[in-house]
């Protein structure tokens, strides 16, 4: 009798563990993913501006690097894409009006220098990627 008490304790905890973590690095609520913004969350912003305030209201982690995050260096910095056009840094967000985007996409580091034309030698923490229409 003991076991099946010690069992399903720990079974309990075990499930109670499992879906803390699923939630904790899973999709934010709303269901919306955390590397990703809608049209729909985009425009749902009320009294944005510009992409900035919308990105800094719905995913301010994508406007955040390290401190003291360099690399071999050199400043590390976050990128803007417009489709496949290069922007610069977060501030071009500033530029852009909400009903401009159709999607939001954020995408890390490794993954821009190795896939996005145009930077060069810039060391990228991460980058945001306006598309303007459906791909």
């Amino acid at each position: 009798m003991r076991n099946r008490t010690v069992a399903a304790l720990v079974a309990s905890v075990l499930l109670v563990f499992a879906g803390a973590c699923a939630s904790a690095g899973g999709p934010r609520s709303g269901g919306g993913s955390t590397d990703r913004l809608t049209r729909d969350e985009v425009v749902s912003v009320e009294g944005a501006r510009n992409l900035y305030d919308v990105v800094q209201r719905l995913r301010p982690r994508w406007l955040q690097t390290r401190a003291g995050d360099r690399s071999f260096g050199l400043t590390t910095s976050i990128v803007v894409y417009q489709d496949q056009s290069y922007l610069g840094d977060v501030d071009a967000l500033r530029q852009l009006a909400p009903d401009l985007a159709y999607e939001l996409r954020w995408i890390d580091g490794t993954t821009a220098s190795a896939t996005l034309a145009g930077l060069g030698s810039q060391h990228v923490a991460g980058a945001i990627i306006v598309s303007t229409h459906p791909r």
